[in-house]
């Protein structure tokens, strides 16, 4: 973030698109401390940038059942932070996390898998330890590279929100996600665009993408949003 944030300073507006938090592979003590500090490192992010509003979409990582309150109680205390359970409508431009795209997934499967995710329980030393050798060896990488082809991922995108979100073919021309650690932009699927920021796990690639906003519609499909 340290090297992100003179990119930062410019810009009006700020997409956190999901797994910012890794509850299940955190190094804190439990979920509860996880929690707080993340709340507080949201703080000073937004104290950092004091001229841009920040929109948080939810991935399965840091989906979990509580974390919720922490991010309600940080909307409270600054209007310009806003948190996203699913997905996030900006004009023209579609927002998620992209774990609907794991397998095929209608709404409701996307709500059960994300329901098991918000009552994952905190991994061992042990475990932690060989999840991050293999980010190291790059077998989590070559991993994601065979589960998540470009042309599948999409499909399997697609799929999910034309079950969830009704008529946005209509209304949507860029798509930007995330969840596959694959990253890409600008590519045209069936008359939409689509962008995927990567992950800045080690041993992946990172890509932090700019985007623009034209227009003051901002909105958001099926009531998601701050709930």
């Amino acid at each position: 973030m340290e090297a992100l944030l003179p990119q930062l300073r410019g810009a009006r507006l700020l997409v956190l698109n999901g797994d910012i938090v890794d509850f299940r592979w955190s190094t804190l003590s439990g979920h509860a401390e996880t929690g707080r500090c993340a709340r507080a490192w949201l703080g000073r992010l937004l104290a950092s940038l004091p001229d841009c509003e920040v929109h948080y979409v939810l991935g399965n990582h840091d989906c979990l059942f509580g974390y919720s309150e922490e991010l309600e109680s940080l909307g409270r205390e600054c209007g310009r932070f806003h948190w996203h359970r699913l997905t996030l409508r900006l004009g023209h431009t579609l927002f998620l996390h992209g774990d609907c795209t794991q397998r095929r997934m209608s709404l409701a499967d996307m709500e059960a898998y994300r329901d098991a995710w918000s009552r994952a329980d905190r991994r061992g030393r042990a475990a932690s330890s060989a999840y991050r050798m293999a980010d190291h060896l790059g077998l989590t990488r070559l991993v994601h590279r065979c589960h998540f082809p470009r042309g599948r991922t999409l499909r399997r995108l697609t799929h999910h929100l034309d079950d969830a979100l009704v008529n946005w073919r209509a209304n949507i021309r860029h798509c930007y996600f995330g969840h596959t650690h694959e990253p890409f932009s600008d590519f045209l699927h069936e008359g939409v665009t689509y962008h995927n920021t990567g992950s800045a796990i080690h041993g992946m690639e990172f890509r932090p993408l700019r985007f623009a906003v034209y227009g003051s519609d901002v909105g958001r499909f099926n009531g998601e949003g701050n709930s």
